[in-house]
């Protein structure tokens, strides 16, 4: 019997279900490791998920999506949820995935608060947020309703287990129109001032949607676990202690995602469907077809498959312990590769829910072949925020493939996380020292004249900068070619340089050094015949200020 048919089953045996489901539970340590014991059942089961049904009529009369999301989610999910985040959605498609889920679960789902028939309302403001309830697992407190940012209407409404003890839960589905760093904090403000926890009653707040941005400041596909993080993501994260459940569970949080499941509490568990970008080779046909209304006929791999172009995720989570710990990712892959060696990362957080600073100490160890960094670093954390330290993974490119312990240690409690060595690694064709965004070292080597990488303006970041092609394997080149510029502004435009080789991406030689002319006119360096798979051209001064750009680079 599927795990979320009927709830008349031991609870046991669904929560054993999600352990075994759910690829977010922490890993088997191996034997010897220390690591952190399993956490405690229980909670509340949130779900969010944008469903993309609120702007197209036929789109939102079109319920097919709707359906195969839920089938997936039951599919999923270790026990009824209770409770549904959904944006772009409206009245209609609420009450359906919620009739929906009920016939598959046996439970009584209600629609809390959710739009009318379209998302546009008479002053010009938009609604396409809803929230669905378990009726048999929690009961609404007061009267859920909108709270206005941005323009755009942002749903809410407050749940209480029926379960004892009570768990109180305020939760807000959102979508954001604008900027998400002033919506984030709007959001995190609203929750905090119109429903502060209650004494003697465990609380925790949730906010869940589509914040349109990456956590990470640069919009790249592969996120690192320790990038600068968005501003939106650092003000919920590290300045409120709210915690990103995919992130902190999700099978894989260097994918980039644009929709978010916060909790200010403990996150138990968790769930993306990660597998369900994998699974459409063309996500934008499935889109197309949906969005006409014609699900029918779309194509054949998204029928019974599509249902958004964002995954959901779910979590259990409960309210915030004093203080709360975790590594990400809890099981890490190294199969990307920098200037020749092997690289990955981890984070230790903690998050202080108490009215005192803490200070927790970090201590991480691997053994050889892999190496991490630093070896040990002190977290100093205000009352009522997070903060975190990043671990640098590196190993040699030939690693032999595999599974490595890294062993992780904050404060009292011990993590130990698997890295898998992939048999392949995959490298960037180019480095830079820096880059400004849209201006991306990449736009150097796409043979595109029209696009260029620039160093970093915003703040300037001093010269020299460079450039560093990966050509693939060790080859014999004596030349480098420079295009600069060529939309009309010489700003960047490379005067003096140096030229750098390395068969190995570790140590480089200087092979060349000169002068180039102000003007847009293609530029070469020559230098004697050198063997090597990197070729480093590093500015030295430029036209118009301290940094540099290019608009295609070659070596040969």
């Amino acid at each position: 019997m599927h795990p979320i048919r009927r709830r008349a089953g031991a609870a046991v045996a669904a929560l054993a279900a999600f352990a075994a489901l759910s690829p977010l539970t922490a890993p088997a340590a191996p034997a010897g490791a220390a690591a952190r014991e399993p956490a405690e059942a229980g909670g509340l089961l949130v779900v969010q998920a944008n469903l993309q049904e609120a702007v197209r009529p036929a789109d939102a009369a079109e319920t097919a999506d709707l359906d195969t999301f839920v089938d997936r989610l039951t599919a999923a999910a270790p026990a009824p949820p209770d409770a549904l985040l959904l944006t772009e959605v409206l009245g209609p498609g609420a009450r359906h995935v919620a009739a929906r889920l009920g016939d598959a679960t046996g439970e009584r789902y209600q629609v809390a608060v959710a739009p009318g028939d379209s998302p546009y309302l008479p002053d010009g403001a938009v609604r396409e947020s809803a929230i669905v309830v378990n009726a048999d697992t929690v009961r609404t407190v007061g009267t859920p309703g909108f709270h206005r940012v941005q323009s755009e209407d942002q749903a809410y409404a407050v749940v209480e287990t029926r379960a004892r003890p009570v768990l109180r839960a305020p939760l807000v589905s959102a979508h954001v129109a604008g900027s998400p760093a002033p919506a984030a904090e709007a959001l995190a403000g609203f929750l905090a001032e119109r429903h502060p926890a209650r004494a003697g009653t465990p609380q925790v707040d949730v906010l869940g949607g589509d914040f349109r941005a990456g956590r990470c400041a640069e919009p790249v596909a592969y996120l690192a676990i320790g990038c600068a993080p968005a501003l939106f993501w650092d003000a919920l994260t590290a300045q409120r202690a709210y915690r990103d459940t995919a992130y902190e569970r999700g099978a894989e949080p260097w994918s980039a995602y644009r929709t978010y499941l916060f909790a200010r509490g403990d996150v138990r568990d968790g769930y993306v469907d990660a597998a369900y970008r994998r699974e459409l080779p063309d996500a934008r046909a499935c889109k197309e077809a949906f969005d006409r209304g014609e699900g029918a006929s779309a194509p054949p791999e998204c029928r019974g498959t599509y249902y958004a172009d964002q995954p959901f995720s779910f979590a259990r989570l409960a309210a915030p312990p004093p203080t709360a710990t975790a590594v990400v990712p809890g099981r890490a892959e190294m199969s990307r590769c920098e200037l020749g060696e092997r690289v990955g990362d981890a984070v230790a957080l903690v998050a202080n829910y108490t009215a005192e600073p803490v200070t927790r100490e970090v201590t991480a160890a691997a053994d050889a072949p892999l190496a991490v960094s630093p070896a040990a670093a002190t977290l100093q954390v205000p009352a009522g925020q997070a903060r975190a330290a990043r671990l640098s993974l590196t190993a040699a490119a030939d690693t032999p493939p595999g599974e490595y312990p890294v062993r992780v240690r904050v404060g009292d409690e011990a993590f130990t996380v698997p890295v898998t060595v992939t048999p392949e690694c995959t490298e960037p064709r180019v480095y830079a020292t820096s880059w400004h965004s849209g201006s991306e070292p990449e736009r150097a080597v796409d043979g595109d004249p029209n696009t260029f990488w620039h160093s970093e303006y915003v703040p300037v970041t001093p010269l020299p900068q460079s450039l560093t092609l990966n050509l693939g394997a060790v080859r014999q080149v004596d030349r480098v070619t420079y295009q600069p510029r060529v939309d009309g502004n010489l700003n960047g435009t490379i005067l003096q340089y140096k030229v750098y080789v390395s068969a190995d991406g570790r140590e480089f030689t200087e092979v060349a050094a000169g002068t180039w002319d102000r003007d847009a006119r293609l530029k070469t360096a020559t230098f004697a015949a050198a063997g090597a798979r990197y070729v480093r051209l590093e500015a030295h001064t430029a036209s118009g200020g301290s940094y540099a750009s290019a608009a295609e680079v070659t070596a040969g």
